[in-house]
């Protein structure tokens, strides 16, 4: 097909892409509050999307198949509710998400911790070492985002722009 020898053809779709995806990084580095606000409006989105399609499936699967999904009502309801709540309320809604990451940090710590004795028989000590040290830094990142929740969403409007900034640099490689 593509031998190494052949050039490729310059791509300007990745370089645009890769250009603005910067952009958004470096804009929302620069404008943590709006950041922020966007994240959760976007959440908030996707909790309405979710719900209404959990809603549709409830209805598919009742006519169908006859059974009754009373689990997937509730959590339509849950979903469409904080979806609104998130919307007219983002303050609220970027505390929840601040507490959400913060709990999943500090439960994925627990996990790690609680995985190290299965994880020795197959890895050296060396790598155990290791393995405590980062969980103790994940459990003291997720106690600290709990009780500081403003230092949490930095953080994470921190890691989206990251993220945004360096898919943007990797398209620009794509590009030639």
């Amino acid at each position: 097909m593509f031998s190494a020898k052949q050039p490729r053809p310059f791509s300007w779709g990745s370089l645009i892409l890769g250009i603005l995806l910067i952009v958004l990084g470096c804009v929302s580095l620069s404008h943590p509050d709006k950041t922020m606000h966007l994240l959760t409006i976007l959440v908030a989105v996707g909790l309405l999307v979710r719900g209404l399609f959990e809603l549709w499936c409830r209805i598919g699967i009742q006519d169908f198949l006859g059974f009754n999904t009373g689990w997937l009502l509730a959590m339509a309801i849950v979903d469409i509710i904080l979806g609104i709540a998130f919307l007219f309320f983002h303050n609220f809604g970027s505390t929840v998400i601040v507490y959400i990451f913060a709990f999943w940090f500090l439960f994925d710590a627990i996990a790690d911790v609680s995985l190290i004795s299965v994880y020795r028989r197959f890895h050296g000590t060396g790598w155990i070492v290791l393995m405590i040290i980062f969980s103790i830094l994940q459990f003291i990142v997720a106690i600290t985002m709990l009780f500081q929740p403003m230092l949490s969403a930095m953080m994470l409007v921190w890691l989206v722009s990251f993220y945004l900034i360096v898919a943007g640099i990797l398209k620009v490689i794509q590009t030639f």
